[in-house]
C-alpha cells in the first residue's frame, strides 16, 4: 500500500471512529435525558400521591379540612406538571368534598364543576355521574331544586349507561329528597321506592336503611304517623351496621320528630339529644342546628321559654354559618313564640317581620303561612283585631294553595303498588323533560305571588268599604 493510500485510510478510519463515538455518546446522552425525564415524572407522581393521600386522611376524618385543602393544592400543582388529567379531576372533586365538610357550598359547586369539565374531556362517564350527583346535592342544600334535578337527571342517564347500580341508587334517593323539598310527595316517594327496589336487588344494607328512613319521613309529613313509625322500625334493624354519623343523626332526628308529633316530649327530647351528641362529635353543623331547633320546640311545650329562646339563638347562629335561610326562619318563629307567651308582643312582631322579609327576599313562600298564623295570633292577643283578621285571611288562602290535596291517599296508593310489585327489576327513566320541570316550578311561584297580591287587594277593598 502506498503511503498516501495508507494515510488516507487512516484518516478515514479516524473520521469513522469519531462519527461512531459521537453517535454513541449522543445516544447515551439521549437515553440519560429520557431516563432523567422518566425519573423526574415518577418522582413528581409519587410526591403528588403522598400529598394527595395525606390530604384525604385529614379530610375524611374531619380533622382539619383547611389543612387538607392546602395539601390538595400542592398535590394538584404536581399532577398538573405531570399532565395527569385523571388525578387533576380527582383532586378537584376532593376539594369539593372538603368544602362540603366546611359547608361552603358555593366553593363546593365551583370545584365539582371543574372536576366535571375534566372528566367530560377525558370521557370518564362513571366519575362524571358521581360529580353530577354531588352537584345536585349542593344545589338542593342551597335551595335551587330546579338546578338540582337537572344535575341528578344527567347523572342518572350516565349511570344507566355505565351500569353503576350504586350510583343509580344514590341519585334516585337524592332526587326523592329534592322532590320532597319542592313539595312533590308523589314524585319523592316514587324516587325512594325505585332506590329501595335497587337496594333490595343488590342487598345494599346502607341503601335499604336510607330508603326506609326517607319513606318514614314522607309518611310523617303526610300525617300518617303509624306508617312512619313502621318504616322507622324497618330502618332501625340496620342501624348497628351504619357508621356514618350523618346517617345516624338522621335516624334519631326522625324518631324524635315522630315522638314529638305523638306529644311524647320526653322521648322526643332523648332522641334530639342523641342527634346533638353525634353531630357535635362529627362537627356536623346542620345536625346540630336541627337538634337545637327541635329542643327549643320541646322547651316551648314545657313552658321553659328562656331555654327555648337560648336553643333557638344557637340554631340561628349555625344556620347562618351554613346559609340555611329556611332554618333561620324556623328559629325566628320559635323566638317570636317565646315572646308571645311572655306577652312581649312588640318583640314578637320584630322577629316575625325578620322572618317575613327573609321569605320574600329568598322566595321561600311555603313558610309564609306559618308567619301569617303567628302574626294573626300576636295581633289578636294584643287587641288589634283588624290586622288579626287580615293575617288570618292571608294564612288560610296561602295554606290552601300550598297544601296538596289527597297527598296522603296518593302516598298510600304508591305504597300498595310497591308491595305488590317489589320483585320488579326494571326501573323506568323519568319522562318529564328538564324544561317542563323549570316551567312548573316557575308557574307555582307566579301563582303564589298572585295569591299574595290578591290577599292584599281584598284587604284594601275591605278597608275602603268599611270606611
Amino acid at each position: 500500500m502506498k503511503f498516501y493510500e495508507k494515510a488516507g485510510f487512516n484518516i478515514f478510519y479516524i473520521f469513522l471512529s469519531s462519527v461512531l463515538l459521537f453517535s454513541c455518546t449522543r445516544n447515551t446522552n439521549n437515553e440519560n435525558n429520557n431516563s432523567r425525564i422518566i425519573n423526574e415524572s415518577k418522582f413528581l407522581s409519587q410526591k403528588a400521591d403522598s400529598l394527595y393521600y395525606l390530604g384525604r386522611s385529614y379530610s375524611e376524618d374531619s380533622l382539619n379540612q383547611e389543612r387538607a385543602l392546602e395539601l390538595y393544592e400542592k398535590s394538584f400543582d404536581l399532577y398538573k406538571k405531570s399532565g395527569n388529567k385523571s388525578r387533576m379531576a380527582t383532586l378537584y372533586k376532593r376539594m369539593g368534598f372538603a368544602y362540603d365538610y366546611l359547608e361552603d357550598f358555593s366553593k363546593e359547586k365551583e370545584y365539582q364543576k371543574k372536576a366535571l369539565k375534566i372528566n367530560t374531556e377525558i370521557d370518564n362517564k362513571t366519575e362524571s355521574a358521581i360529580i353530577l350527583n354531588f352537584l345536585g346535592i349542593a344545589y338542593t342544600i342551597t335551595g335551587d331544586i330546579d338546578s338540582a334535578l337537572i344535575f341528578y337527571t344527567q347523572g342518572l342517564e350516565l349511570s344507566k349507561i355505565t351500569g353503576d347500580t350504586a350510583e343509580m341508587i344514590d341519585i334516585y334517593q337524592n332526587m326523592g329528597i329534592s322532590y320532597r323539598d319542592a313539595g312533590n310527595y308523589e314524585k319523592a316517594i316514587d324516587s325512594y321506592i325505585k332506590a329501595l327496589e335497587l337496594c333490595d336487588t343488590v342487598k345494599y344494607i346502607t341503601g335499604i336503611y336510607d330508603q326506609n328512613l326517607n319513606i318514614a319521613h314522607l309518611f310523617k309529613e303526610s300525617g300518617d304517623l303509624d306508617m312512619a313509625f313502621s318504616y322507622c322500625n324497618k330502618a332501625s334493624e340496620y342501624l348497628n351496621a351504619i357508621e356514618n354519623p350523618r346517617k345516624q343523626t338522621s335516624f334519631y332526628q326522625t324518631c324524635g320528630e315522630l315522638h314529638y308529633e305523638k306529644a311524647n316530649y320526653t322521648k322526643a327530647g332523648e332522641y334530639y339529644r342523641k342527634t346533638l351528641k353525634i353531630s357535635r362529635k362529627a362537627n356536623f353543623k346542620r345536625g346540630m342546628a336541627a337538634a337545637y331547633t327541635n329542643l327549643a320546640l320541646i322547651k316551648l311545650k314545657e313552658q321553659n321559654y328562656e331555654e327555648a329562646e337560648n336553643y333557638a339563638h344557637l340554631s340561628i347562629n349555625l344556620e347562618n354559618e351554613i346559609n340555611n335561610i329556611s332554618g333561620v326562619i324556623s328559629s325566628l318563629l320559635t323566638i317570636a313564640e317565646t315572646q308571645y307567651y311572655r306577652k312581649s308582643y312588640n318583640e314578637a312582631l320584630v322577629q316575625l317581620q325578620k322572618a317575613e322579609d327573609l321569605c320574600n327576599e329568598k322566595g321561600l313562600y311555603d313558610q309564609l303561612p306559618d308567619i301569617y298564623y303567628h302574626l294573626y295570633q300576636v295581633y289578636k292577643r294584643s287587641g288589634k283585631q283588624k290586622l288579626a283578621l287580615q293575617f288570618c285571611e292571608n294564612y288560610y288562602i296561602l295554606k290552601d294553595s300550598l297544601t296538596g290535596i289527597h297527598v296522603k291517599e296518593k302516598i298510600a296508593d304508591l305504597e300498595i303498588k310497591h308491595q305488590t310489585e317489589k320483585k320488579q327489576q326494571e326501573i323506568e327513566l323519568l319522562n318529564e323533560e328538564n324544561n317542563t320541570k323549570r316551567q312548573k316550578i316557575k308557574a307555582r311561584n307566579r301563582l303564589i305571588i298572585s295569591l299574595v297580591l290578591l290577599v292584599i287587594a281584598i284587604f284594601e277593598l275591605r278597608t275602603i268599604l268599611v270606611t
